[in-house]
């Protein structure tokens, strides 16, 4: 099969093209910079360099094509990088391409809680845009709602070796965190089976933002240190800050929407945070 994965230079865009490969599947993986895959993971595909907010530089790029996987998305804005922009109308000139190609599928990933009730954090509400787009486009679709990634929350074992953690609230909400290569293979596996469907997609265990916390603590040999930030001074910081840095709103408007929200999905991996840390990660 032939199958472009876009945004394949991120963690789970490269866990993709490798399942792929495995598969015996002809992959092209689009980055925005060529630099982002290298080594013998880049010359075993066709890798193109495209900036997915310009229209004119996708022309073309799905014909051929019998899969399309987006991973297109920005988590943290930089410069003139808005979700918008990229989260939204990104893979919205992504998507048109492949309605033009005639693509048999066409996969989506978004965070969990990704819905109506969260327009008011501007990563999802882009998010849901486009699935809303991707629903009604005619073009066979699946979506898939992950828990967070094994990576990004392995950066508080960092901090954890040198002093407390931080949450926001008590703590108590709960999600389904999930290993990239977990979540790669689950992928793969469930737009083989069909299509025109969500799929919730996480780890093996529903962990509270404690939990997460007293692992990383536990991975570094330290005693739990955990200090607890009040919901109401969050929210009134981030309506003073809105004003003047847009980038950081966006962002903490995300981590209170997290710290806050049950949005625990189907328990589906196989690897532990705890096995995560204790073996990927030096202390």
């Amino acid at each position: 099969m032939k199958i472009l994965i876009a945004g394949a230079g991120g963690i789970l865009g490269r866990a993709l093209v490798r399942r792929n490969l495995d598969r015996g599947n002809t992959v092209t993986a689009l980055v925005l910079r060529r630099a982002e895959l290298s080594g013998d993971l880049a010359e075993r595909i066709t890798v193109v360099e495209a900036d997915v907010r310009r229209p004119e530089q996708l022309q073309g790029l799905c014909a051929g094509m019998e899969r399309v996987i987006s991973c297109i998305g920005i988590t943290r804005i930089r410069g003139a990088l808005t979700h918008d922009a990229v989260d939204y109308q990104g893979n919205v000139n992504l998507l048109r391409e492949a309605k033009r190609a005639g693509v048999s599928g066409f996969g989506f990933i978004s965070p969990a809680g990704t819905g109506d009730d969260a327009s008011h954090v501007p990563l999802l509400d882009a998010k849901n845009r486009f699935e809303q787009e991707l629903r009604r486009s005619g073009v066979p679709w699946i979506i898939f709602h992950s828990g967070g990634f094994f990576p990004d929350l392995a950066e508080m074992k960092v901090m954890a070796s040198k002093g407390p953690l931080f949450v926001i609230g008590d703590g108590s909400s709960r999600s389904t965190p999930i290993d990239v290569e977990d979540l790669a293979d689950i992928m793969v596996r469930e737009m083989d089976a069909s299509l025109c469907r969500c799929v919730e997609v996480g780890g093996p265990e529903h962990l509270s933002w404690m939990d997460i916390c007293h692992a990383c603590f536990e991975s570094v040999g330290r005693r739990p240190s955990v200090l607890r930030i009040p919901v109401r001074l969050c929210e009134m910081t981030l309506a003073v800050i809105r004003p003047f840095s847009f980038r950081h709103y966006a962002m903490g408007r995300l981590l209170v929407f997290m710290s806050t929200r049950d949005v625990c999905t189907m328990a589906m991996g196989k690897r532990t945070i705890k096995d995560y840390l204790r073996q990927s990660l030096p202390a």
